[in-house]
């Protein structure tokens, strides 16, 4: 299998590469960058994302004809690996969890009158969004089938859903919803998937889950159901068409949060390596009087003080 990378894709790498460096990366020294929950001030990120626009490093995993980079798969792992170097480097190139998904997910199976209301908002980054899909036990977890939360048809056009997700990403402040539900107890064809708006009645945050930072914009949040009511328009895909939805959406993220991660270890690999070559040459300057002063022992005192320090 070739790994070369094409000339184009390389010059693209490079690019995300020195933005990266010279415009996100010396935010994260500043504490006052970042907002309560570890990450990126959300005022700080809008003028970010202005320049990343202007470099020409917006939305990767988009079609061009809305705004985006239109990369294939190979492009978009490229891409994310070097973005993801910095903890803010996903959200500034629009292409961070769970929006990316997301976008991922509306652009590749929604009608166009679909792209154009729940999409574009999000391509463009006037909005963020979230998918509710996990429960509490015994609903589902990683297994989707085993779904509590139903949606039931009313008339020909409106569903009405009531249930309890949580561990919802992004909720809290997300404003367009796509939503898991169950429309009937077929074993393959149990779940069918919806869109909605923050505004709507019928639905609340119950709370927002505390976990071990950083975290997402909007957290991790518990959320009930009470009567949301979702014009059938509104449904994404086929009535049943749930698993298949899930599948399509996350099928990819598993490569792009892996390769976010990536990004993520490379940068503190580099870190490490800093770290190391530094106490080296700072042992290499106090080695002569660690050895005179019967060496091994007054080694180990002086490292184990530099791990403290």
């Amino acid at each position: 299998m070739d790994f070369t990378l094409s000339a184009e894709l390389e010059d693209l790498r490079l690019r995300v590469k020195t933005f990266v460096n010279d415009e996100i990366m010396p935010l994260e020294a500043d504490p006052a960058n970042f907002d309560d929950h570890e990450m990126i001030d959300e005022t700080l990120l809008a003028k970010v994302r202005e320049k990343a626009r202007f470099a020409g490093l917006w939305a990767p995993q988009m079609p061009t004809d809305r705004g985006g980079l239109g990369l294939n798969t190979v492009g978009m792992a490229v891409f994310y690996e070097e973005a993801a170097r910095s903890r803010f480097g996903p959200l500034t190139f629009n292409c961070s969890a769970p929006d990316d998904g997301n976008m991922i997910l509306l652009d590749r199976v929604g009608r166009e009158d679909q792209k154009d209301q729940w999409l574009q908002p999000i391509i463009d980054g006037k909005v963020r969004s979230s998918i509710v899909m996990t429960e509490p036990a015994p609903g589902s977890g990683s297994d989707p089938t085993m779904m509590l939360t139903r949606a039931e048809i009313q008339g020909n056009d409106k569903w009405v859903i009531n249930g309890r997700k949580w561990f919802i990403t992004g909720a809290e402040g997300a404003e367009h919803f796509i939503l898991l539900a169950r429309t009937s107890d077929d074993k393959r064809r149990s779940l069918t998937t919806f869109l909605f708006h923050k505004d709507q009645p019928g639905w609340r945050i119950i709370r927002r889950i505390p976990i071990m930072g950083p975290e997402e914009h909007g957290g991790h949040c518990e959320i009930e159901f009470d009567g949301l009511e979702i014009e059938d328009s509104n449904r994404l895909m086929e009535v049943g068409e749930g698993m298949k939805s899930v599948q399509i959406r996350l099928g990819v993220a598993r490569l792009t949060h892996c390769m976010r991660w990536l990004g993520m270890s490379k940068r503190a690999l580099e870190e490490c390596l800093d770290y190391v070559e530094d106490r080296v040459r700072i042992l290499a300057r106090h080695w002569p009087s660690m050895k005179a002063s019967n060496g091994c022992w007054v080694m180990r005192r002086w490292i184990s003080r530099s791990d403290v320090c």
